[in-house]
């Protein structure tokens, strides 16, 4: 009986072992794999299915508003005042916005961006950074995030930036 109990535990964390290693083993013959999963067709963006598309967007900020009008994307992040933003995930959260925005959908055709301060004491909010982006003549053009060497030099030199006064006070370069 003991035995028994003790050769099916073997076995078992034997055949997990197994299974676990299996994901990883690289096969011999690559070039003539098949993808399973075929790109899907950008999706009709609406007020409806707007938030769909944020819902799997990781960002380092806090989603404050986002509003869908005349093919445009409105979206403002927001950074409470006691904290301060920091410029590389700023650009980092625009772009990844951006991206999914041009790469998911067909009918977006500009992406407006604006980083706010909010300030519970005041209980008012100061415009930091605004950003926006026109959707390229071809998807291909954009380069994916992970791929974007310099991140501040990309997005300066392909999209117009605009920086509050306020600013440099609240903003870590």
């Amino acid at each position: 009986m003991f035995r028994n109990l003790l050769t099916a535990f073997f076995a078992s964390a034997l055949l997990a072992l197994l299974l676990s290693v299996v994901p990883t083993v690289k096969w011999q013959d690559s070039a003539q794999e098949v993808t399973v999963f075929r790109p899907e067709k950008p999706i009709v963006l609406s007020e409806q299915n707007l938030m769909d598309l944020f819902t799997l967007l990781q960002t380092h900020y806090n989603i404050k508003r986002v509003k869908w009008e005349n093919q445009s994307i409105f979206v403002d992040f927001s950074v409470p005042s006691a904290a301060k933003a920091e410029l590389a995930e700023i650009y980092r959260d625009f772009y990844e916005v951006a991206y999914e925005a041009f790469h998911y959908t067909q009918n977006t055709r500009h992406v407006y961006f604006r980083m706010l301060e909010e300030n519970e004491a005041e209980s008012g909010v100061k415009l930091l950074v605004a950003i926006e982006a026109d959707r390229p003549q071809s998807v291909a053009q954009l380069i994916p995030p992970d791929q974007v060497k310099d991140m501040k030099t990309y997005i300066e030199e392909t999209y117009p930036v605009q920086f509050d006064p306020f600013f440099a006070k609240s903003v870590s370069p």
